[in-house]
């Protein structure tokens, strides 16, 4: 191991169990603020704390990691894009349904920057439920060959996946970035036991489908 793959080693090491709870942090975020523009940005983020553990994983081509974190962002960016375009559709509808012009929507929409998800008290609490339950299914269940931070992501992951899934919002997109965090946690399992490039590969071109899918449907539900 040459010295800068020996110190990205040391480095991911101290920073696994950090980035673990920062990925809990960001998720918290996405699930629990309505702005597309700013689950964007937490996306982002969630992405490359991410990446942190997949320079766990890849102690020796930590390029394989770096290339999971673009393939995240990619994905980030088609979200927002689609985000974008299923806004602009939607207020075109209300516009029309309501007999007022864009400009009167825009600037409704300008008014509220920020908004926080429906049934706030009840996703607070499901939240720091489900934490809960990871914390101790890390704890009582460790995952085979894997190192306990990574587990502890893994459980994470998932709980949040759950989350995602299971959510009353009408926008497929929280969906789809659920789905991404379940696929990322098989990811880190999975690569931690067979970081070969074949599966490598394979587990990324399924990430890039999904989340291009995903983005897809949201215009398109938009559409019809």
């Amino acid at each position: 191991m040459n010295p800068f793959n020996a110190w990205l080693d040391q480095v991911s090491s101290i920073a696994s169990t950090p980035a673990a709870w920062a990925i809990f942090i960001a998720g918290a975020g996405i699930y629990l603020i309505n702005v597309w523009r700013i689950r964007f940005l937490i996306l982002i983020a969630q992405y490359f704390f991410v990446g942190i553990l997949f320079a766990r994983v890849f102690d020796t081509r930590p390029e394989m990691a770096l290339l999971k974190t673009l393939v995240g962002w990619l994905i980030c960016g088609a979200f927002l894009i689609s985000a974008r375009v299923r806004a602009n559709a939607i207020a075109r509808a209300q516009a029309r349904k309501q007999s007022e012009s864009l400009e009167g929507s825009a600037r409704t929409a300008r008014e509220r920057p920020f908004r926080w998800a429906s049934n706030l008290p009840f996703r607070i609490l499901s939240l720091l439920v489900m934490t809960v339950v990871a914390y101790l299914a890390a704890e009582k269940y460790p995952l085979p060959f894997i190192s306990a931070e990574l587990a502890l992501a893994c459980f994470i992951l998932i709980i949040l996946a759950v989350l995602f899934i299971g959510t009353e919002e009408n926008d497929v997109m929280v969906v789809g970035v659920g789905v991404l965090n379940l696929l990322a946690a098989l990811d880190i399992f999975y690569s931690a036991q067979d970081p070969g490039l074949l599966v490598t590969g394979l587990l990324v071109m399924v990430n890039l489908l999904v989340g291009l899918a995903f983005s897809y449907l949201a215009v398109v539900e938009v559409a019809e």
